[in-house]
């Protein structure tokens, strides 16, 4: 074998590989896309992933209160 031989089929070895891996990338992002979850109809700009969660206000408790507790909080962990 000639070494020009080897060098075309390095490069006929190397174009094959790269279509092979563009198909199998093709279709791992169409199942990808497959298993994406849907968009509800009535909210367009909703969160996909991530729901908002509000953590619950202790019984009796004030607004002001509660952002006194967080700025405690804040205080305590900029002093440590």
């Amino acid at each position: 074998m000639d070494v020009v031989d080897i060098l075309i089929s390095i490069v006929v070895v190397t174009i094959l590989v790269t279509i092979i891996l563009a198909v199998v990338t093709y279709v791992a992002y169409k199942l990808r896309l497959s298993r994406e979850p849907e968009r509800r109809e009535d909210d367009p700009e909703a969160l996909r992933y991530f729901v908002r969660y509000d953590p619950p206000v202790k019984a009796g408790s004030s607004l002001d209160e509660l952002d006194r507790d967080v700025a405690a909080m804040e205080g305590h962990a900029s002093q440590a």
